[in-house]
């Protein structure tokens, strides 16, 4: 019975956040690609290396780009968004709310950075994919009329691009676990330092990273912040290191097998990369920051 009422506010706590947000959230990631398609009409394309690829290549990297172009803005918004939420809570009664289920502080938070953090970068992809859908059509019939549409081979595209959202999916998860304690460490310090408290980790954390580098010689803070950093972009997209390298240690992909090929291995290099300390410190530093909002949540209400 309790694992049922738990879920039962787990749940309500899930449905507060989406109804709260979604419309923001929606209008982030649409604004950019329905301006895109107005515009059009009236102007020019560049899509790079893509108008050389065939005519089902070139479909598919429209559509990889336009779903990673709206994850990427979604990723934007929400990174300015999180620090807020902690005052958030108190401004807007949400703690009155929750207690009143009743869920717990820890519930509530969980709840609130699994919306603000995994859902919503997830949505974006799905969105993503879809408008990309869309864009691609538009751009091929801008570019090559309807004869194009003719020679794209629709059916063949279904499974790449499932295999590719899956990836970033699991990518997604990862990278939000290699970010958790930058973002974290905001959150905490907005909560007990309220408006000065993203200024204050910046100027802390820049301020001993250049005396240690300058002073004595040890780049230990720009060390471990490009490890997490390069860590989560990893862990999200390319963790083999394909993209950039020599071509010789470039992976063609020229059908379903081969998209259907990278996209495990990838998934399986981003997977055992996790056994690294940067990311079980970073775990660890991330916990310590959820019990000092727990902390802060208890001693304010």
């Amino acid at each position: 019975m309790s694992t049922q009422h738990f879920q039962t506010r787990f749940k309500t706590l899930l449905q507060r956040e989406w109804m709260q947000h979604h419309k923001g959230w929606l209008i982030a990631m649409l604004a950019l690609p329905l301006i895109a398609l107005l515009a059009l009409p009236f102007g020019g394309v560049q899509i790079g290396e893509a108008k050389d690829l065939p005519p089902t290549e070139s479909v598919g990297a429209i559509m990889a780009a336009t779903m990673l172009a709206v994850w990427g803005i979604t990723l934007l918004m929400t990174g300015f968004s999180l620090p807020g939420l902690a005052r958030r809570d108190h401004q807007d009664r949400s703690i009155e709310f929750w207690l009143s289920l009743p869920a717990s502080h820890s519930e509530s938070l969980i709840a609130t950075l699994f919306m603000h953090t995994i859902f919503v970068l997830v949505l974006a992809l799905g969105v993503g994919l879809c408008v990309g859908v869309v864009m691609a059509l538009a751009i091929t019939l801008k570019l090559g009329g309807f004869v194009v549409w003719t020679q794209v081979s629709w059916y063949q595209l279904v499974l790449p691009a499932l295999a590719v959202l899956a990836r970033m999916v699991l990518g997604t998860v990862l990278f939000t676990l290699w970010m958790a304690p930058i973002f974290m460490s905001f959150m905490v310090a907005a909560a007990w330092l309220k408006r000065w408290g993203v200024p204050a980790v910046v100027t802390a954390v820049v301020t001993v990273g250049v005396i240690l580098h300058k002073v004595y010689l040890n780049p230990i803070v720009w060390t471990l912040l490009a490890e997490q950093v390069q860590g989560a972009g990893s862990a999200f997209f390319d963790a083999m290191h394909l993209i950039g390298e020599e071509e010789a240690a470039k992976i063609e992909i020229r059908g379903v097998a081969d998209v259907l090929n990278w996209a495990g291995q990838d998934a399986a290099a981003a997977l055992a990369q996790t056994a690294s300390p940067h990311f079980v410190g970073g775990l660890v530093v991330a916990a310590i920051c959820f019990g000092l909002l727990i902390l802060h949540r208890r001693n304010s209400h």
